[in-house]
C-alpha cells in the first residue's frame, strides 16, 4: 500500500473516485496505484500529485506494506 497517498487523500477529504476523476484516471486503476499492485509512469504520477496537492516525488509513491498484505504475502517489508 501506498500509505503516504491514502493519508493525504484521506486528509484532502477525497474519495479514490474523486481523486481518479480529478487525475484523469479510472477508479480501478487509481485503486492499483494506491494499493501498490501497479507502478504509475510519470504522467499519472504527476496528476496525482497535482490532485493531492503535493510535490511529485518517487518517495511520495513508495509502497509500505500494511499487516494485511504482510499476512496475505508472508514477506517482510
Amino acid at each position: 500500500m501506498r500509505k503516504q497517498m491514502r493519508e493525504r487523500r484521506d486528509q484532502l477529504g477525497f474519495s479514490q473516485q474523486d481523486v481518479a476523476d480529478r487525475a484523469g484516471l479510472s477508479r480501478a486503476n487509481y485503486s492499483h496505484i494506491e494499493r501498490g499492485r501497479t507502478e504509475p509512469n510519470i504522467e499519472q504520477m504527476i496528476s496525482i500529485a497535482e490532485v493531492l496537492k503535493v510535490k511529485p516525488n518517487v518517495n511520495f509513491f513508495k509502497n509500505y506494506c500494511d499487516n494485511m498484505e504482510q499476512n496475505k504475502t508472508k514477506e517482510v517489508c
